[in-house]
């Protein structure tokens, strides 16, 4: 795959992109409407008050004002384009998605649906709902191909767990109630004479895992969405370790079991099913961005001497220039530093914090 963007080609794409950056997007929404119309060979996009404004001009306004989003949505999807495949299997499950994305929208907005459909579709800067929905599939691909790369980074981990509810969730306790504890007491006695499945099935109070045994699924580290108590115990865990209980202020009593924690028992565990695709669709979805970038550089991205283009498109993913950070770090001369302004950062170093946010573990 990685023949398909060759060093010069890439060149020319990203060039073609800054000089007509939305010729894409206003032909298909204007045309039929322009004017036959040209001045010197090109052509007349409006007129007022008898002042000609070309196509040129046009677009070189417009990217001024909404260029850095366009060129973006092309670079991802030139690089998904090379480096995924459109297969047929693509194809069909972009056209079952979109078949529901039209329902929906009619559900909501009746016979007066396509307006707000085309709205929301502009605002991804796509004109086809199938064209999106397969670009978005082969971004998903790319990142799922990351986390696989970025594995031991990612910190990934395939996770069950029972939970045991707060007596009174709008009066907790610091310590668990007698109730609470009786029902935890099951648990391990469940845990103790059979497997974790089992347990689960038995005697977790959460009714959307139970029932599967008490099946998370895979998380990492940037599954903010998750309890931020469980994500981190979740995260603790070796593979084939089960945690003490974990107390979650949100729902209440956690044992937590890893079932996988290396990518040979990952995938062992889910022949039918990818697991990477299932973690950034369902609990990472942070990963397009680095992944793309990742992708572009590994099938021969160069730009060369655009350097305007990359930073629009860096500073649009949020891509970390390292390089362009090295000089701010030596600046100051040597015989001018102050030790103890050097060691105090050490202290608070410690990323762990902003790992989660409280917003469900179930």
């Amino acid at each position: 795959m990685g023949n398909i963007l060759k060093k010069n080609w890439f060149v020319l794409l990203v060039a073609l992109i800054f000089a007509g950056i939305s010729i894409f997007y206003i032909y298909d929404t204007n045309k039929g409407k322009l004017k036959g119309k040209s001045v010197n060979g090109e052509d007349v996009i409006y007129e007022i008050n008898g002042e000609d404004t070309t196509a040129s001009a046009f677009y070189d306004e417009l990217y001024k004002t909404d260029g850095p989003n366009a060129v973006t949505t092309l670079f991802q999807r030139a690089v998904a384009d090379a480096g995924i495949e459109t297969t047929n299997e693509i194809k069909d499950t972009a056209a079952a998605q979109a078949k529901q994305v039209i329902a929906n929208f009619q559900n909501s907005y009746g016979s007066g649906y396509q307006s707000y459909l085309d709205a929301a579709l502009a605002e991804t800067g796509y004109t086809d709902l199938e064209e999106y929905l397969i670009t978005m599939q082969k971004i998903d691909r790319v990142s799922a191909d990351y986390a696989k790369a970025n594995f031991d980074d990612l910190r990934i981990r395939q996770i069950s767990y029972i939970l045991v509810k707060f007596e009174d969730s709008a009066n907790i306790t610091e310590t668990p109630t007698e109730d609470e504890a009786a029902r935890m007491k099951a648990v391990d006695d469940a845990l103790a004479s059979g497997t974790f499945a089992d347990a689960a099935i038995a005697h977790s109070e959460d009714d959307s895992t139970a029932p599967s045994g008490g099946v998370l699924g895979v998380i990492d580290k940037n599954a903010s969405s998750l309890d931020s108590a469980f994500l981190e115990a979740a995260l603790a865990l070796k593979e084939g370790e089960t945690s003490d209980w974990v107390r979650s202020e949100s729902f209440g009593y956690f044992r937590i079991m890893c079932t996988a924690a290396t990518i040979e028992t990952l995938e062992a565990n889910n022949q039918e099913t990818d697991p990477y695709l299932s973690l950034v669709e369902s609990y990472d979805t942070t990963l397009s961005s680095n992944a793309i970038w990742a992708k572009a550089q590994e099938l021969g991205m160069d730009f060369k001497d655009n350097a305007d283009l990359e930073k629009t498109i860096k500073d649009a993913l949020g891509i970390i220039d390292e390089s362009a950070e090295e000089p701010e770090a030596t600046a100051a001369p040597e015989t001018t530093a102050e030790p103890e302004a050097t060691s105090a950062p050490e202290e608070t170093a410690e990323p762990e914090g902003d790992e989660a946010s409280e917003e469900g573990g179930e």
